[in-house]
């Protein structure tokens, strides 16, 4: 979607197009934040604060029930999940989970699609829902804020990123593979060394 038509709904819609647009939003630039606020700049009866709260408040809904889904496929996936590979993978994931649930649930959003998954991974792993709840709320909040600013205060208009549009998402996306396919890659380097102590352990009984 064009960042004009995204303007259109948001002075058709206001702060209820924010919030719908951000809760399906997954690219890591939320741009219904970034054009409300720009949106916001030209038009004084469209507030920022409203956009800020529209937008933490999409985001949140949306990392709720992705943890939600997670949690309540938890024991289903335990359950068909056979291979010891497989099975060191999750038992990996719920240590890091466990060990990195703040900043994963606060600054993961931040990485373009790989990072909407971070809620249901959580879910997934069982972390708590209070520290789910803190964490999403606290990382929904500041991406709000951040990605206001940045449509507020880098645009006098939503024309002046239209033209930039292209670049922003490209290179939003030219990030975000290689940091994926990082993260994948030493996932499952981990995953490797945890199964081949495991077999060495066996050995030596």
């Amino acid at each position: 979607m064009d960042w004009q038509s995204i303007q259109a709904y948001i002075v058709q819609y206001g702060y209820v197009a924010v919030t719908v647009g951000t809760l399906f939003d997954h690219s890591g630039l939320t741009m219904f934040v970034v054009v409300g606020a720009a949106y916001a700049r030209v038009n004084p009866e469209f507030m920022l604060w409203g956009v800020m709260v529209a937008g933490m408040l999409g985001s949140f809904v949306s990392d709720m029930a992705l943890f939600a889904i997670g949690r309540w496929r938890a024991e289903w996936l335990d359950r068909i999940v056979r291979s010891d590979k497989n099975k060191a993978r999750l038992q990996l994931l719920g240590e890091g989970m466990a060990r990195y649930a703040f900043p994963l649930l606060v600054f993961g959003r931040w990485v373009p699609w790989f990072g909407r998954f971070v809620p249901a991974a959580a879910g997934l792993r069982r972390v708590s829902a209070r520290r789910a709840f803190l964490f999403t709320f606290l990382g929904a909040s500041i991406n709000a804020a951040v990605q206001s600013m940045i449509g507020y205060y880098a645009a006098a208009s939503v024309e002046s990123f239209q033209e930039y549009s292209l670049w922003i998402v490209g290179v939003a996306l030219v990030i975000s593979f290689p940091v994926s396919w990082l993260f994948a890659k030493r996932f499952d380097a981990a995953v490797e060394a945890r199964l081949k102590k495991a077999l060495t352990a066996r050995a030596g009984e």
